[in-house]
């Protein structure tokens, strides 16, 4: 539930703001605010916590931009599930008034041309 949409998912207050958190971080990283760190702390999360949280979402996204950088090839399945992704994405950012990053590169346009 958590992978398909964590929105859903029957949540503690805590994973919740971390998952929001972990998703702006992913998202917009430089949008992120000392607001942002204080949420974090008032659901009850450590600032060694926090460090561990930054930590995780920034290994994931650097492993993705390895693969990604070095031109590497992925399944059907994934562009699928990447633009799949930035749907849901742009649905979420519009739910919250906001827009996603501009798409400069033209990401949008390569994985309608793989679907």
């Amino acid at each position: 539930m958590i992978q398909n949409d964590w929105r859903k998912a029957d949540l503690t207050p805590a994973e919740h703001e971390m998952l929001e958190y972990a998703e702006k971080l992913t998202i917009a990283p430089s949008t992120i605010s000392e607001e942002d760190i204080q949420r974090l702390r008032a659901v009850g999360w450590s600032d060694r916590d926090i460090l561990d949280i930054v930590h995780v979402c920034a290994y994931f996204n650097f492993r993705v931009r390895v693969v990604d950088g070095l031109g590497l090839k992925h399944t059907d399945e994934r562009y699928e599930a990447a633009r799949q992704n930035r749907i849901k994405a742009e649905k979420l950012a519009a739910g919250r008034g906001t827009k996603l990053p501009p798409d400069i590169w033209g990401i949008s346009r390569e994985l309608e041309a793989k679907a």
